[in-house]
């Protein structure tokens, strides 16, 4: 059950970090002079945005569901609790490194 419920809270921070910057280009695009520092620009930031959204709170959202519906359908607890916690952590690892 831990790694579901470090999974459902990284989902969460996930996205909300996503979505703030998704905020901030938005604001890009509505107010050019945000621009200001080359590498906050809108060019820079979608490519993060994106893959925030997509692969950090999408990714985290499906790793944490299909880990809880096995237990919950089998009627049974992971096999190798610690490699829950290895699928958990290594995710959140590629996510970082691709940011």
């Amino acid at each position: 059950d831990g790694p579901i419920r470090y999974g459902a809270i990284a989902t969460v921070f996930w996205g909300v970090v996503g979505m703030l910057v998704g905020v901030v280009i938005a604001l890009q695009l509505a107010y050019p002079d945000l621009n200001i520092q080359p590498w906050f620009n809108f060019g820079r930031l979608r490519p993060l945005h994106t893959s925030g959204v997509v692969f950090a709170f999408g990714g985290n959202a499906l790793l944490c569901t299909s880990l809880y519906v096995v237990q919950r359908t089998c009627r049974a607890r992971l096999f190798g609790r610690d490699l829950a916690w290895f699928v958990f952590w290594g995710y959140q690892l590629f996510i970082v490194m691709a940011a």
